[in-house]
């Protein structure tokens, strides 16, 4: 009985400590005094939003790894340079003749940096491959004789972010970005390893061709230890470590998704009433060929896509919009050709849009539009002021706060059973010993932003998101 009585005052008096009374500066004074911060690099700044002034910090000015927080950065400055209803369009041409309904020539997709093409995740948009044959059928085309080209040449390559860990690279998170996308540049591997570490089977769903698995594993008599890598150059996903034998089936990212799309037009025609005779020679032998448009795909509105990759915290969506910023600035300046730096390109577009919002971009350190480099960093004064700039700014009626994910349980049990979670807008951000959330509270009318950028804590993560998740409780119930 004395030791019910002992339990139950300890829940007692741990429930009393989280609904004590802090003043904002207590509740991240007691969140920085955790002995697993002790060595971390940890910043910290809360924005009453109607003064715009900080009621509590903590070393607001040093810049620390940012992780996915920066996904916020690229979306607010796509949502001042695109505009919220800016839509990805994909051409599609016919390059050849048309005689009694027999196409002779190419069709060619023409990829323009839309990286929804075919996703999985936005399934209620238009289908590009069923608007091509759509678009066939209404013109009357009975028979292709031709190729299917897919055109990725719009972007230069690296298609992936230089400042990308390669280790990164063949990872479902680590998806480049092409300028002809398609299925959220994923496929999904199966493959069967023998005991000596050779390939014995192989699968990829959907097709890609060209797309190689390679074995650089060394058999094992009682250990699987593999590690997947993406060569570009052949193209392959590269297997190595030990294995004793083994099945393998992930999705891994797809390095040459303009095949896999072309592929999937191919099989779409084979299944309609319309007769397709391959031919890669037919468009070279036509003297009066005419290029025509036959389907202008268009992207879900960019509030939905920044939504969907807030929500999801979509890599290579976010720095498809950063790239689609660099273009604009490439077409606005009329350069002959795209730049191979495309990346810096967008960067100083977001860090100008920016500056000439009034926000200070020193303390911004941006490589990419996603946060997948560990070089980018920022401080929380920076997040403080953009999130600031951001709460009073609407665009067409949107505010970047509408379009970003309640808390739900994204930060710890704490805050995930308090009515908070759901009054509670944010982006997280995770990679190894990185652990960040920016956001505003309460959700439908924003008083105040917050940032917390937390760099090489010593404990667990689901420790660390419950302290965060405690700190927001701390700062925010009752208010």
């Amino acid at each position: 009985m004395k030791r019910i009585t002992v339990a139950i005052l300890l829940v007692l008096a741990a429930s009393l400590q989280l609904m004590a009374s802090y003043t904002p500066q207590e509740a991240v004074n007691k969140f920085v005094s955790n002995s697993s911060l002790r060595h971390a690099s940890v910043g910290v700044q809360v924005i009453d939003l109607d003064s715009a002034k900080s009621i509590a910090c903590y070393r607001p000015e040093q810049a620390n790894i940012t992780a996915s927080t920066m996904k916020t950065v690229v979306s607010s400055a796509a949502l001042g340079l695109l505009g919220p209803h800016f839509r990805f369009e994909t051409p599609v041409y016919l390059d050849g003749v048309v005689t009694d309904g027999i196409f002779r020539g190419n069709i060619v997709i023409r990829g323009m940096g839309d990286p929804t093409l075919g996703s999985v995740f936005l399934p209620n948009q238009a289908n590009i491959v069923d608007e091509i044959i759509a678009a066939l059928q209404s013109r009357g085309i009975t028979c292709v004789m031709g190729a299917i080209v897919g055109d990725d040449s719009y972007y230069a390559y690296p298609y992936y972010d230089e400042d990308w860990d390669v280790g990164d690279l063949a990872y479902d998170y680590g998806a480049a970005v092409h300028a002809l996308s398609f299925h959220d540049n994923l496929v999904n591997v199966s493959c069967t390893l023998d005991s000596r570490g050779r390939v014995s089977q192989s699968t990829f769903r959907p097709a890609v061709p060209g797309l190689k698995v390679i074995s650089r594993c060394r058999g094992s008599h009682g250990r699987n230890a593999i590690t997947p890598y993406m060569d570009y150059s052949v193209p392959a996903l590269v297997l190595t470590g030990e294995t004793t034998g083994k099945s393998l089936r992930n999705t891994y990212a797809n390095p040459t998704p303009a095949p896999m799309l072309v592929d999937s037009v191919e099989r779409a025609l084979l299944r309609s009433s319309i007769r397709y005779d391959y031919d890669a020679t037919a468009h070279d032998g036509i003297a009066d060929a005419e290029q025509s448009l036959l389907v202008l795909h268009k992207s879900p509105e960019l509030t939905e896509i920044i939504t969907s990759l807030l929500d999801r915290s979509d890599n290579m969506f976010a720095h498809a919009l950063l790239r689609a910023i660099g273009a604009r600035d490439y077409e606005v300046k009329g350069l002959s050709e795209m730049p191979s730096d495309l990346d810096v390109v967008g960067v100083e577009a977001v860090k100008h849009w920016l500056e000439l919002q009034g926000i200070d971009t020193m303390p911004l350190f941006m490589r990419d539009g996603s946060g997948l480099a560990r070089a980018n960093k920022a401080s929380v004064d920076f997040f403080g002021d953009m999130l600031s700039m951001m709460a009073h700014r609407r665009f067409d009626g949107v505010r970047l706060c509408d379009l970003m994910p309640t808390a739900s349980d994204r930060v710890g049990k704490t805050l995930r059973d308090n009515a908070l979670s759901a009054r509670i807008v944010l982006k997280s951000g995770s990679m190894r010993h990185v652990q960040c959330f920016v956001g505003y509270y309460p959700a439908d009318e924003p008083r105040y932003a917050f940032a917390v950028l937390v760099n090489n804590f010593t404990c667990s993560r689901a420790s660390i998101k419950e302290q965060i998740g405690t700190l927001l409780c701390n700062l925010f119930d009752g208010k």
